[in-house]
């Protein structure tokens, strides 16, 4: 009952999340391969404008195949990365709808969920109202997003917000913390949320508060064993050859790697090392995690959410140090199983080119403005 994980899509519809697509497009852009990125967007661009009107509708957070709503939170992030991925398609094909497309998607988040606080930044979920909390996760998304599309005054806020973050959890100085309260409009109170992974790497690739010693502290806490009250662990894959395999667990609280974040991670270091021109102590076992990456898509065809054994019963019942734990726990109420995962993939191959989905495309996103994207999409 707690081991037998069931197949995909059979307990209940496939789930398509637009982050995950986002990401895969990303990756199929920096490929060279536009046509599948095309394809995928094409998806995205009919949830963003559906009916005959086709105005903008953010995206929900995932969708069946047949594009029924499997969750209904229209997240700040996800939404992030979905406008990004249309700034990248755009640069690399000079498509002047899809940079329309990008900027509409940067305008509808900034005018629902911006804060004009001391903080700044955006909050979490749309529309206003429906989630007070600011995450810095989703601020370096946005700040990355509005880079892209030369938006200063959206970067100046997301950046202000990200500032702001580091150290403002008292128990983690030496990191950024994972955002503030939900309780009212723009909430400046702190949370206790566990301190996240992606909040101290997507940092350094969004190169947000770009201050050397930050990133320093803040990479070497990732790098640090869980242990020693870091993020990197070991697991085995006890029900593949049982390799063990190096990576970074979700947050604080977690437990077991996530393979995700492990592969930005992989990356992380490397834009460190050439940002600052120096190593960290435990940067080498980077090369580990990358092992790691390259042994799953050897063994599977695919990097999995995790290695770890057991089904969401098993995870429900809470022994993290089972056999089949139920996956890798995040420590904040939900775990990846051991399935493919298409972000976690998608992230591993960026890995493999060197390739930074957080940097602006090398190529200069077209001018389109968002009130040209009924006249460059749909006329």
């Amino acid at each position: 009952a707690l081991c037998e994980l069931p197949p995909l899509c059979v307990s209940g519809p496939c789930r398509f999340d637009p982050y995950d697509n986002a990401v895969a497009a990303i990756y199929l852009v920096r490929r060279g391969r536009l046509e599948d990125a095309e394809r995928i967007l094409n998806a995205l661009k009919g949830l963003l404008y559906p009916g005959e009107q086709q105005r903008l509708e953010l995206v929900r957070s995932a969708y069946s195949s047949s594009g029924e709503v499997l969750d209904w939170n229209v997240d700040t992030g996800n939404n992030a990365w979905v406008g990004m991925a249309f700034a990248h398609y755009s640069a690399a094909s000079g498509s002047a709808c899809y940079a329309a497309i990008s900027r509409d998607i940067l305008r509808a988040i900034a005018s629902q969920v911006g804060c004009s606080d001391h903080l700044g930044g955006y909050m979490g979920r749309m529309p206003r109202g429906r989630g007070h909390y600011r995450a810095t996760e989703h601020n370096i998304d946005m700040y990355a997003f509005a880079k892209m599309l030369n938006d200063s005054a959206v970067q100046a806020s997301a950046g202000r917000f990200i500032e702001g973050m580091y150290g403002f959890d008292p128990e983690h100085p030496e990191v950024y913390a994972t955002g503030t309260g939900g309780s009212s409009d723009c909430d400046a109170s702190r949370n206790g949320m566990p301190i996240a992974a992606d909040t101290q790497i997507w940092n350094l690739l969004a190169e947000a508060d770009l201050v050397p010693e930050r990133k320093r502290a803040s990479l070497a806490y990732v790098l640090r064993p869980a242990a020693e009250g870091g993020l990197r662990v070991e697991d085995t894959d006890s029900l593949g050859d049982g390799a063990r395999l190096m990576g970074v667990r979700f947050t604080s609280r977690g437990s077991g790697a996530q393979w995700e974040n492990t592969a930005s991670t992989a990356i992380g270091v490397g834009l460190y090392r050439a940002k600052f021109g120096e190593d960290l102590a435990n940067a080498n076992e980077t090369r580990y995690m990358e092992d790691a990456l390259m042994h799953q898509l050897s063994e599977y065809g695919a990097v999995l959410g995790s290695v770890r054994g057991g089904n969401y019963n098993a995870y429900v019942q809470g022994d993290r140090s089972s056999p089949f734990p139920g996956g890798s726990d995040t420590g904040m109420g939900w775990a990846y199983l051991r399935y493919p995962h298409t972000a976690a993939t998608a992230w591993t191959g960026l890995v493999l080119m060197e390739a930074n989905p957080f940097a602006p495309p090398p190529e200069p996103v077209p001018a389109a403005t968002a009130e040209e994207v009924h006249a460059r999409c749909f006329a």
